[in-house]
């Protein structure tokens, strides 16, 4: 004889899914699946190829801008999910698979966009620090006061002396605009050279001064650092090599 137990009198109402949910989020999830895996090439590939990109400034000047709308649609998406989780979780039911997986994967993709360009910078610092580009990668990393990326590629072999193709600046130059002490005490102790003139003939210590940064400033002069400053016409012919430089870059990377 079978005794009829709790269970299997009232069994467990099955999970019902939400299909319309589903259907709704799959467009905003695919596209800004493709739009995170766009900026993280700009990020790593094209940055070790190409040195520090302007992160979806093509991508929004290109065929393929519509992929900047899939992060709203896709907010939007996961309010609603979000919405019908708490509401299943106050009424103690159970939220289907499905629904789960695609607002994590929502999750994981919004944050995939707000990594930091340092994060990916030292995530590949062998082809960061063997990159024809390595100076410039070094310099943009101390203008945005990244002293983790800066220590990150004078240890993997890029010389603290290297500079940038634009303003032929070194990290301590960047790091003396920004005011950034911590990133030019390391500098200065890994043998920066205080004195070392930019394009327009402008010393460290002068860009820390001339930016407002003092204490920089100081701690620059205390080690050896001078004031120095290019005269006008270093200034102008500087803005036009750099000009022309420019353009030369830019004809060199068309495709031919």
């Amino acid at each position: 004889m079978t005794i009829a137990t709790k269970d299997s009198v009232n069994p467990a109402p099955a999970v019902r899914v939400r299909w319309w949910l589903l259907v709704l989020g799959v467009i905003p999830l695919i596209g800004t699946a493709l739009l995170a895996g766009r900026l993280i090439w700009e990020q790593t590939v094209w940055t070790w190829e190409r040195g520090p990109q302007m992160v979806g400034f093509s991508l929004a000047h290109g065929s393929s801008a519509v992929l900047l709308f899939a992060p709203f649609l896709l907010g939007c998406w996961a309010t609603i999910a979000l919405v019908v989780i708490v509401t299943n979780l106050v009424k103690k039911r159970r939220t289907d698979t499905p629904t789960w997986a695609a607002f994590g994967l929502a999750v994981l993709l919004f944050g995939l966009l707000f990594v930091p360009s340092g994060v990916w910078q030292r995530l590949f610092i062998r082809q960061m620090a063997s990159s024809p580009r390595a100076g410039d990668l070094l310099v943009y990393a101390a203008y945005n006061a990244d002293f983790r990326t800066v220590k990150a590629m004078l240890s993997h072999g890029v010389s603290v002396g290297a500079t940038d193709h634009s303003e032929r600046r070194t990290a301590l130059h960047a790091a003396a605009i920004a005011g950034d002490l911590r990133t030019i005490e390391f500098l200065v102790s890994s043998g920066a050279d205080v004195n070392a003139l930019d394009r327009s003939g402008d010393s460290p210590t002068e860009l820390a001064a001339s930016s407002g940064h003092q204490e920089s400033a100081t701690f620059l002069q205390e080690h050896g650092g001078k004031r120095i400053r290019g005269d006008e016409a270093q200034h102008q012919n500087a803005i036009q090599d750099k000009v022309r430089d420019d353009i030369e870059e830019m004809n060199r990377s068309r495709p031919r």
